[in-house]
């Protein structure tokens, strides 16, 4: 009983509290928003996780990878709500929480933005505006660029939402810009709705047209996928996530700048982990990727020399398949032409049909 008196305090704190930063839209730096705020967050944070247990929480906290010391970049936060629930997990890694609209934007299109920012930033850790996801090693701070054990881009989306290969270009970016501050056997995270990510661990199939090709986009920056698993977006609800970015009609023209607050479907949405190709992991999904070659050949061509030529290029650790396609002899002149097929599939190697090529 005590305990829920003093419960309801707080949150009455915390309502009293944010009608202040609506009305004044925004908190002052080192006042409001480094003191109560916090307190009233987290008493929040507790009414809504009242019914999670311990063990959930180190779940989570092992899901996305906070190991002891070790150190997080979240970009994309949107909201922020997803930095708050990984902080209420209490391990003890150094957090990076980006956002790409400027504090002022942020404070105009989330009514929260000065609270929840004054309780990440009390709690230890980084809050950074204006971060694009797409060049971070340009608009990260010169001290915030890493390296880093973890970064977690959670339910990327392009502005445009409705123009695919917009989406595609955004994780491609990511991915080579995610690279760079990434340590040796550091991991991205990527969450993406039902599917979107195109990948065989998908619930229903899509054409790959209709796919943004989360693991061919990884593996052009030299990422192999290591794990995928379904995100626990109920725990992070129950926690105090709150997606965003919901948009109900296709963004075009002036209508690209119009935001709304509102949550989008996650159910069945898949966590995509990925690390480096080079520390040897093996990947949960194989990589597929062909070229066909022509070329015109001697007298003493030998198809069995040729596959074992193929072989050696490649190196062991690849399996590829060649497969004859045609084999022309000019009527003119009586020379000999031959058309292979190559192919490849593999689980150690992030191959992309242009670096097969």
């Amino acid at each position: 009983g005590n305990e829920l008196q003093i419960l309801g305090q707080l949150l009455v704190t915390m309502a009293a509290i944010k009608r202040k930063a609506d009305i004044e839209h925004h908190l002052p730096d080192g006042v409001l928003a480094e003191a109560v705020p916090s307190i009233a967050a987290a008493a929040a944070a507790a009414a809504e996780a009242q019914e999670v247990q311990p063990s959930d929480l180190a779940a989570l906290a092992s899901f996305f990878g906070l190991t002891a010391h070790g150190s997080v970049l979240l970009v994309g936060e949107g909201n922020f709500s997803f930095s708050r629930v990984l902080v209420s997990l209490g391990a003890s890694a150094r957090l990076v929480a980006t956002c790409l609209e400027s504090q002022e934007e942020h404070l105009s299109l989330f009514k929260d933005s000065a609270m929840t920012v004054g309780f990440l930033r009390s709690s230890g850790v980084r809050v950074e505006f204006g971060v694009d996801a797409t060049a971070m090693t340009e608009t990260l701070p010169q001290d915030a660029r890493g390296p880093f054990d973890r970064i977690i881009f959670q339910f990327p989306q392009h502005p445009e939402r409705r123009k695919i290969h917009k989406h595609r270009d955004l994780l491609h970016l990511f991915f080579s810009s995610a690279e760079q501050l990434l340590e040796l056997h550091g991991e991205v995270i990527v969450s993406l709705c039902k599917g979107q990510g195109g990948t065989a661990s998908e619930s229903t199939t899509r054409n790959k047209s209709d796919t943004w090709q989360i693991q061919k986009l990884a593996a052009a920056a030299g990422f192999i996928m290591r794990s995928v698993q379904p995100c626990p977006v109920e725990l992070l609800a129950r926690l105090g996530y709150a997606s965003t970015g919901f948009r109900v009609k296709g963004l075009a023209g002036s209508s690209v700048d119009i935001y709304q607050d509102r949550s989008f479907n996650y159910e069945g949405s898949l966590t995509h982990i990925f690390c480096r190709d080079s520390i040897g992991a093996i990947a949960v999904h194989p990589l597929e990727a062909s070229n066909d070659i022509s070329f015109w050949t001697l007298d003493s061509f030998s198809d069995e020399e040729f596959k074992r030529f193929v072989q050696e290029t490649v190196g062991h650790d690849m399996d590829p398949q060649v497969t004859l396609l045609d084999d022309y002899v000019s009527p003119d002149d009586g020379k000999s032409a031959r058309t292979y097929r190559i192919a490849t599939c593999t689980r150690t190697r992030a191959m992309t049909t242009a670096k097969w090529r």
